[in-house]
């Protein structure tokens, strides 16, 4: 009797082991609340990797923030992301790509407030190129700065306003048609500058140096744009002072608030038709990165504001910027006066 009772205790210990054992230990990302909680709520949980499409070479600045964002969302869910490179025709060729993929979330563009200055700049067709995708997350805006050498004796905004209006001036910047010329048109017009020349260089950093060497009175850029060179930032389109630059002054400071919307937009966009329940998992995740201590501080060191607007705020400011787009080009006569997207 007591053998049998000593093998039903030795089975009993060994059923009790097998089934501790079975049960495998949480993931980083299911402790964090991540993709469990994520699936869970939205219904939809990724089958296979999910491939980021950058239209920018690797080091341009959403390729940057793609990638932080990746490394941050792994703490978050067990979800595999694949980040790509497809430069080319101001985004239309990694657009292309993604429009050319299945409508099932395992395809996302990386876009920004640039492929939407060239297409109206070239005339595209934005009920393909824009309206064929649902802009799902708007992460972060790069807030636009005028920027003169730092050695210059223009020390605010009414003192380039006062040469600007005196005398003919050169700004340089960029390709003409985009987003920083637009932005430079945009400023000039509220500002009531009417004899400013953009003079447009093959690259922003070819154009920094074009202004640092004298040859333009300013330019339009992003405030990180100074640091390590002879710049100086003298008014940044911020409506909260940035904590790296606390003493310039933004547009609201010198009695243009409107001014502060100006900013580079950068987010998410996926190919119209993908399932809401992939959009709303993507949206929630997108929530977690963007409230992570890590994933602010990062771009606050870069002095930009990082948020999540999803698809109706979102898209809500493409139209802005198409419209505002469209007006200032037909004014200058640099598209068709019968373009309408």
């Amino acid at each position: 009797m007591k053998k049998v009772l000593a093998l039903l205790l030795s089975l009993a210990m060994v059923l009790s082991l097998a089934g501790c054992g079975s049960k495998e230990p949480a993931t980083k990302a299911q402790e964090a609340g991540g993709e469990g909680a994520a699936a869970s709520d939205s219904g939809w949980t990724p089958s296979q990797p999910i491939t980021i499409m950058n239209y920018v070479k690797a080091g341009g600045g959403m390729d940057i923030a793609t990638r932080k964002f990746v490394e941050i969302a792994a703490k978050y869910t067990d979800a595999t992301f694949v980040v790509d490179n497809t430069p080319g025709a101001g985004g239309m060729t990694a657009m292309e790509y993604v429009l050319s993929q299945p409508a099932d979330g395992f395809t996302i563009f990386a876009g920004t407030v640039s492929n939407v200055a060239y297409l109206v700049a070239n005339e595209e067709d934005l009920e393909k190129y824009i309206w064929g995708f649902q802009w799902i997350d708007d992460i972060m805006a790069d807030p636009y700065s005028v920027m003169v050498p730092a050695g210059s004796d223009i020390r605010t905004l009414e003192d380039l306003l006062a040469k600007c209006r005196a005398e003919g001036t050169v700004w340089c910047g960029p390709s003409t048609g985009g987003a920083k010329h637009l932005a430079a048109l945009q400023l000039w017009g509220s500002l009531g500058i009417e004899n400013a020349t953009w003079v447009p260089f093959e690259s922003g950093p070819d154009a920094l140096l074009a202004v640092i060497g004298g040859q333009g009175i300013a330019t339009v850029g992003n405030p990180g744009d100074v640091e390590g060179k002879d710049l100086k930032n003298l008014v940044i389109a911020t409506n909260e002072k940035l904590e790296k630059y606390p003493d310039v002054a933004n547009f609201a400071d010198c009695g243009y608030p409107e001014l502060d919307e100006l900013n580079m937009w950068r987010g998410f966009a996926v190919k119209k038709g993908t399932p809401a329940e992939m959009t709303e998992w993507f949206q929630k995740l997108v929530d977690q990165v963007t409230a992570d201590e890590e994933w602010q501080k990062f771009f606050a060191d870069s002095s930009i504001v990082v948020f999540n607007k999803t698809t109706e705020e979102f898209e809500a400011i493409i139209k802005d910027n198409i419209a505002d787009y469209i007006d200032i080009l037909k004014s200058l006569e640099l598209i068709d006066a019968s373009y309408e997207g």
